[in-house]
């Protein structure tokens, strides 16, 4: 019979912990990406959608969704123009997020601009 000393379970506690730590930071992070990639995707809606649109309903809905996910005051501005050549529509944003977590606090900075025919 081989005795490991231990090892084992050392190997199992310290991958448990690398897990533990991981999926707390990353839960917070994460979260801003979700966020950030749900109001991307409201964005790039709503510019296939803006032949039907006028721009004062595009930043309203656009307001109203920021509002929902409890984006930074910052992000509730958006920039909307129209292009005659050629004929396009971009929206864009930027904001940044704070995240605090045990040791250090991180700024995520984060810009997204969606475009469409029109």
């Amino acid at each position: 019979m081989v005795r490991r000393g231990g090892r084992s379970r050392l190997g199992c506690l310290f991958t448990t912990l690398v897990f533990a730590a991981v999926l707390y930071y990353g839960v917070g992070v994460g979260g801003v990406y979700v966020r950030y990639w749900q109001l991307a995707d409201q964005m790039n809606e709503l510019a296939t959608l803006a032949p039907s649109l006028d721009d004062a309903t595009i930043q309203r809905r656009l307001v109203l969704k920021a509002d929902d996910l409890g984006l930074p005051p910052e992000a509730h501005h958006f920039v909307i123009r129209r292009y005659d050549r050629p004929p396009e529509i971009r929206i864009a944003t930027a904001y940044s997020e704070t995240v605090d977590l045990p040791f250090t606090t991180y700024t995520i900075h984060l810009h997204h601009e969606a475009r469409a025919a029109l």
